[in-house]
């Protein structure tokens, strides 16, 4: 078992702000039914929970849930976002959580792209691949 799995992102959304339109979009984007999905927001439990730094992080997961945020704020829907780390056993995380800002997530974000794209680079001049 690897006991270095990368965080999550967890988002709870707060259901008194909530239009149906969300609970559509999180619809398709969780595959969970509307029944689920509101008794997620009314027990405040995670709408949205994505492992970080992963290859669908830095591909697609990433970029999709900051515009999905960001669209929130327009919309003035309120939520919480946190970072969470397992527990080195593998099991749920347990209250290690770290709330973030979008903000916040925007920078690790860009970051973790500016070191995957220094990574690439340097596997590229290790295995002669030529820079474009």
């Amino acid at each position: 078992m690897n006991d270095l799995s990368s965080p999550r992102l967890q988002v709870v959304i707060n259901g008194a702000t909530a239009p149906a339109r969300v609970l559509t979009v999180l619809k398709d984007a969780t595959g969970l039914g509307f029944s689920e999905l509101r008794a997620l927001i009314a027990v405040g439990a995670p709408v949205l929970d994505v492992e970080m730094f992963t290859n669908d992080w830095y591909d697609s997961d990433a970029v999709r849930i900051l515009d999905l945020l960001l669209g929130w704020d327009a919309q003035g829907v309120g939520y919480i976002l946190c970072e969470t780390f397992p527990e080195p056993d593998g099991g749920e995380a347990t209250g290690d959580a770290s709330r973030i800002t979008v903000d916040e997530l925007r920078n690790i974000i860009r970051s973790g792209e500016e070191e995957r794209a220094r990574q690439e680079e340097l596997d590229n001049l290790k295995y002669g691949v030529p820079r474009d």
